[in-house]
């Protein structure tokens, strides 16, 4: 586990200043499991749930999860769940349904092309902003934690794609879809700078095939899982434990 995981400190404390944290202890104070939910312009997410290996199936996940969603008959909640057995069904008992994988995948960055998307790095700050305008959503928090550099896609003088981007990883991208979504991808690729790169795409994205031939490998995957009244766009690039 590393960045924007339940192993990265600094995304704990984000969690505890902008969301909503919950711990499982034992009678003597062990921590057994801790949980976690946001929310944001998809709706409210469960961006964490772990118990621990030596108390799987006793009931402590249910537990926390009834904690984070008090009232599971409430839609608008998704999350991106892991393939532990216990997982699945865990929510789909709390309403979720499962959708599509997200595939953590690494490969070569794309070779220049000719299309017309352009993508630029700006300041992470001005990214919020741009995310906002094409969402209507704010994750100014969000993009005060991604501490890497703003992308932004252009075709023409159009807003097509904002995101953020550290190192080889494309941490995030909003992409609202349309026939440039594949084309803003690969410009977002392309303006990280380095011969290799990595992201999280779903599974239905319009340039996932395309990666795959061009010589991307998946090394993981987990599973979007949502309310029936939650859209989650298969033409981002997430951050599994923000969205």
């Amino acid at each position: 586990m590393g960045v924007g995981s339940g192993a990265d400190p600094a995304y704990v404390s984000y969690l505890l200043r902008n969301g909503t944290v919950r711990v499982a202890r034992d009678g003597g104070g062990n921590v057994l499991g801790w949980g976690a939910t946001a929310t944001g312009p998809l709706g409210w997410m469960l961006t964490d749930l772990f118990v621990d290996p030596h108390h799987h199936g006793r009931g402590f996940g249910g537990a926390l999860l009834r904690e984070l969603w008090p009232d599971q008959r409430v839609g608008g909640r998704f999350t991106f769940s892991s393939r532990h057995p216990h997982a699945l069904p865990l929510y789909m008992r709390a309403g979720l349904r499962p959708a599509w994988p997200l595939l953590y995948l690494t490969g070569p960055a794309p070779a220049r092309g000719d299309g017309s998307c352009v993508a630029t790095a700006v300041e992470a700050a001005a990214v919020a902003a741009a995310d906002r305008e094409l969402t209507g959503g704010v994750r100014a928090a969000a993009y005060d934690y991604w501490s890497g550099a703003g992308v932004l896609v252009h075709r023409e003088s159009e807003l097509v794609a904002t995101g953020v981007a550290e190192g080889g990883t494309l941490t995030h991208l909003t992409c609202p879809g349309g026939p440039d979504a594949a084309e803003a991808l690969t410009a977002a690729l392309r303006c990280l700078g380095t011969a290799e790169v990595a992201l999280c795409l779903p599974g239905p994205h319009p340039a996932a095939n395309a990666l795959l031939r061009a010589g991307f490998r998946i090394e993981g995957y987990d599973l979007a899982m949502h309310t029936p009244d939650v859209k989650l766009p298969v033409t981002w690039v997430y951050s599994p434990g923000l969205g």
